[in-house]
């Protein structure tokens, strides 16, 4: 007989996730962009219901699996580009794509970083960047979702953080 899953739980209240992915962002924006950012007042259509543009999404696995998302317009990537590697770009290219993950990467870790305080240790994949579209996602499985919506000098951008309380190692594995 096989041991019933246990699962951790997210201690961390959705208002709380929100303002570490702010200041996650702030950081890296202060930091490595040399300009500020405003959070914007929620909405109830985000980007990621279907949108044309840019995403970049990073996985985070440990206490908790889930992901952090940055969706804009293809516009906002070509300026985030612009101001993280001063240089102007006039289409969305391999630069530009690259740019926008490591941005996100920056962010997610930031965010990470401050997450691991809470809940312990956490992992992160490589950044995955999309570009195209009607670009939609689906939350499957995620106890919380939080989406930070923000502008700088140039345009605007979300960040979606998905997690979901981790089974324990271990548990429920088969072998064939």
């Amino acid at each position: 007989m096989t041991p019933a899953s246990t699962r951790t739980t997210i201690s961390v209240q959705p208002e709380e996730l929100a303002k570490m992915i702010f200041n996650a962002t702030q950081e890296v924006f202060t930091s490595m962009m040399g300009c500020e950012i405003q959070q914007l007042p929620d909405t109830e259509t985000t980007l990621t219901d279907s949108f044309d543009g840019v995403l970049s999404l990073i996985g985070l696995a440990g206490p908790v699996i889930g992901n952090g998302v940055l969706a804009c317009s293809a516009e906002a990537a070509r300026d985030l580009s612009s101001q993280l590697l001063y240089t102007q770009f006039t289409s969305v290219d391999e630069q530009v794509l690259d740019a926008v993950g490591e941005i996100t990467n920056m962010i997610v870790g930031g965010f990470k970083n401050l997450l691991e305080v809470h809940i312990g240790q956490l992992q992160m994949s490589i950044p995955t960047v999309i570009f195209g579209k009607n670009i939609a996602t689906r939350n499957s499985r995620a106890d919380v979702v939080v989406t930070v919506r923000c502008a700088f000098p140039k345009g605007q951008f979300e960040l979606t953080v998905r997690l979901a309380a981790a089974r324990e190692p271990g548990l429920n594995v088969r072998s064939f």
